[in-house]
């Protein structure tokens, strides 16, 4: 009986332990920092090629001539190992991250729109208060929630906000991979900058006059809190994919072309580049999904960072696009416009020339609507400069070579000649290139 007892204790501690942990995945912190344990080691192309044959890819950090470094697990390390590749260069993350400027992006300072960083609730009262400070220009509206409950913003700037006019759309996104913390403040600050500027500046009137722009700085809210929180380093969104494995890369989890291969995205949930157990399975694509199917756009950009890259289409093939003329032209001249305010060159190609990726945000938008679309990769130009780390100096200095960029983009659409292609791509699909 004693015996007995103490087995049903022991079974009743162990469902508590459970129901902590799998019903609250967010918290058991602990447990997932065990497994998440991360090293930067470096190895050469050649091996890394070899070992992607049998193997997802893993978290490239950056190249260096014949070498590239990467940021791995220890289960990741483990296979690498057992691959037999040889690794040149190992340390720890924390020791790695010590010697990279920008060292006060690895916390946060809340504060002003203007040079800080923001937090989901920063970010969506900023919103709000533009949308009250501006109510005949600005609405924002709820799109979804995320994974954890937290509601998908996107404010809409257009001269008549309140009607559906018969003017291109225009989304610009930030913030899918959560560590990337400048790509939310760059749109951020682009909608502030329209609607203060809008009475005095010709240009900015051309563009909300003669398009509705659709913002959403945070695609990925639960990512950037458990990034500013817990690990500065999370890419991933907050999905518990089972066996103590979080989280879904949402710039591999739309649709189109959606798990082409194994090198573009991966299958398995421990990879930082883990696509999701089917395309739109995660609620923050899928709410960009059906907002973008109710505001068809003719143009997109979606920012990140790092690498000072205008990438357009396409990313999950060699192949080029049908229009890839057109968007080289668009992003050679956003690229001279940036190059003019900071002497700061950003590299121009399709998405493959940076590395194959499929299910991406851009592949989706421009195969489902024809609409030229961008990643946009923000500074610094290598992770050796600061990577994901922008110092807090350098966040309007970033916004501001961008913004004759965006500006340009947006005013690209509104000619007439522009508006009819934009009729006829709503109504046109890409059909994918089938591999052979």
């Amino acid at each position: 009986m004693f015996l007995l007892k103490r087995i049903i204790i022991g079974v009743c501690v162990l469902l508590i332990i459970s129901s902590m942990i799998f019903s609250h995945p967010g918290q058991a912190v602990d447990a997932e920092k065990r497994v998440e344990e991360e090293t930067v080691i470096s190895m050469r192309i050649s091996d890394y090629q070899v070992y992607l044959k049998n193997h997802p890819p893993l978290d490239r950090l950056y190249r260096q001539g014949e070498t590239c470094v990467f940021l791995v697990n220890s289960k990741e390390l483990k296979s690498v190992r057992q691959a037999g590749a040889a690794i040149l260069t190992q340390e720890s993350l924390d020791s790695f991250l010590k010697k990279l400027p920008g060292t006060d992006a690895l916390s946060r300072q809340a504060g002003d729109i203007n040079g800080a960083y923001h937090n989901y609730n920063e970010t969506r009262t900023l919103l709000q208060e533009l949308e009250s400070r501006f109510p005949s220009l600005a609405q924002v509206t709820n799109i979804g929630y995320s994974i954890e409950g937290r509601e998908l913003n996107v404010i809409k700037i257009s001269d008549n906000v309140s009607s559906e006019e018969q003017e291109p759309n225009i989304f610009i996104a930030g913030c899918h991979h959560a560590r990337e913390w400048i790509s939310v403040e760059v749109p951020l600050l682009f909608a502030q900058y329209l609607l203060e500027q809008y009475p005095d500046n010709p240009e900015v009137r051309r563009a909300v006059n003669g398009a509705q722009i659709y913002i959403m700085p945070l695609v990925n809210p639960d990512g950037l809190e458990y990034s500013i929180h817990t690990y500065r380093m999370w890419r991933k969104n907050r999905r518990y994919n089972g066996n103590f494995s979080w989280g879904v890369d949402i710039n591999r989890n739309y649709g189109y072309m959606w798990g082409y291969d194994n090198e573009g995205s991966s299958p398995n949930p421990w990879s930082e580049l883990y696509r999701g157990a089917g395309p739109f399975s995660e609620p923050e694509t899928d709410a960009v999904r059906r907002f973008l199917l109710d505001h068809p756009p003719a143009g997109c950009l979606s920012y990140h960072n790092y690498g000072q890259l205008l990438l357009y289409p396409w990313g999950y093939t060699y192949e080029p696009t049908p229009d890839a003329g057109e968007m080289e032209m668009i992003a050679i001249e956003m690229s001279y416009r940036i190059f003019q305010v900071s002497g700061r060159f950003y590299e121009v190609g399709s998405s493959e020339a940076l590395y194959l990726t499929n299910g991406g945000t851009i592949d989706w938008v421009y195969g489902t609507f024809g609409a030229p679309s961008y990643t946009v990769e923000l500074p610094p130009d290598s992770f050796k400069e600061g990577g994901f780390f922008t110092s807090l100096e350098l966040i309007n200095s970033t916004f501001a070579e961008n913004l004759p960029a965006m500006l340009y983009f947006v005013n690209y659409f509104i000619t007439e000649e522009k508006k009819e292609k934009t009729r006829q791509n709503k109504t046109r699909i890409r059909k994918p290139i089938v591999k052979k």
